[in-house]
């Protein structure tokens, strides 16, 4: 499982390597070492333009969404927190990422990612930790595949844009022994 990841690229950088056209230069996140659930960071999408008949072509956009994904169900946007990954084997199944899975996928540049591995407890038995940051070999960024969903706060005004929360999770699955 992701918990942590690093994102550090520069959009114009994200943006060209993704054949991007749609971009907001207002919605640029800073780098990040050290991305934790609920931060911004950035997603590749495709979107149909929604006053279209289907004549425009699709639109290839860079994004900031919140990391953790909240289904457009839930009732309090807390619970992105827990559902920042899913798992590729039933991604499919689960009610919570069921439509985005459907309709809705992304790939969000990473330069490389955390995996924890467990040492010895410490002498108050506590579980102790190591962080192993694992990248590509050849420093070139990397696409996670990624589910989005939209939610809209019920408090909200119906005419304003700040109701709406754009989440995205990241699809995992178990690691290979890959060099």
């Amino acid at each position: 499982m992701c918990g942590r990841y690093v994102s550090t690229r520069a959009p114009q950088e994200v943006t060209r390597l993704f054949g991007v056209t749609d971009w907001r230069s207002e919605e640029t996140l800073a780098p990040n070492w050290n991305v934790a659930p609920t931060d911004q960071v950035y997603a590749v999408l495709e979107r149909a333009p929604r006053q279209d008949g289907g004549g425009s072509p699709v639109r290839r956009e860079l994004r900031p969404l919140r990391w953790g994904l909240v289904p457009s169900w839930a009732e309090d946007p807390k619970i992105g927190a827990r559902l920042i990954n899913a798992r590729v084997e039933t991604v499919h199944e689960k009610p919570a990422y069921r439509r985005a899975f459907a309709r809705r996928r992304c790939l969000l540049p990473a330069d490389g990612f955390y995996e924890w591995q467990r040492l010895r407890d410490d002498e108050r038995g506590k579980p102790r930790k190591r962080p192993y940051f694992l990248y590509p070999a050849d420093g070139q960024v990397m696409a996670l595949a990624g589910l989005y969903e939209y939610w809209r706060d019920p408090e909200g005004e119906d005419d304003d844009p700040a109701a709406w929360l754009m989440t995205c999770t990241i699809i995992t699955t178990d690691a290979t022994d890959a060099a």
